[in-house]
């Protein structure tokens, strides 16, 4: 009897363990499918994507300010655990029009860049983006425009043939 009851704590105590670091990966870490043209040449259709959710984790310095009264609350502005995104990265995010579905975008401007399509070439605050990562470039106009604060401006690498934030 002693034997068996160790044998099932031990059995016990590894299925429970075995659940928390599954959830815990899942917290961190996450796969993702690439569905359709947008991101070509980077990414291609059926793809499948490991993403690293943490590195945009964002934190609620206000929340943090209620348990540790030494620590200061929030100024307003976004705080991240390690970073915000930043031009040039990929990013993964729930299409706003449709939050079942997720798009995978390349980040063009950040809070308070000024977005300008015109040309043919994409300008972040009146500068030419240099991008050696798209095959063709855009055929259309927009902005100018200056991305809000909390917000990103996204597009895909495929130009002519993905729906982004110029749309």
């Amino acid at each position: 009897g002693q034997r068996f009851r160790q044998v099932g704590r031990e059995l016990a105590e590894t299925v429970i363990l075995a659940v928390l670091i599954f959830f815990a990966v899942k917290a961190v870490i996450q796969n993702f499918r690439v569905e359709g043209a947008s991101m070509e040449p980077s990414l291609q259709s059926e793809q499948y994507l490991l993403v690293n959710k943490a590195l945009y984790f964002r934190v609620n310095m206000d929340r943090v300010h209620e348990f540790l009264p030494f620590i200061p609350g929030d100024d307003g502005q976004e705080r991240h655990l390690f970073r915000p995104p930043r031009r040039g990265d990929v990013v993964v995010f729930s299409f706003p029009l449709d939050p079942s579905r997720d798009f995978i975008k390349r980040v063009i401007g950040v809070p308070g860049d000024t977005v300008e399509v015109k040309d043919e070439q994409v300008f972040i605050n009146g500068s030419p983006l240099h991008e050696d990562y798209i095959l063709a470039t855009p055929n259309y106009t927009y902005g100018p425009k200056t991305v809000p604060p909390g917000e990103y401006f996204v597009l895909g690498d495929n130009r002519r043939n993905s729906y982004d934030s110029h749309a």
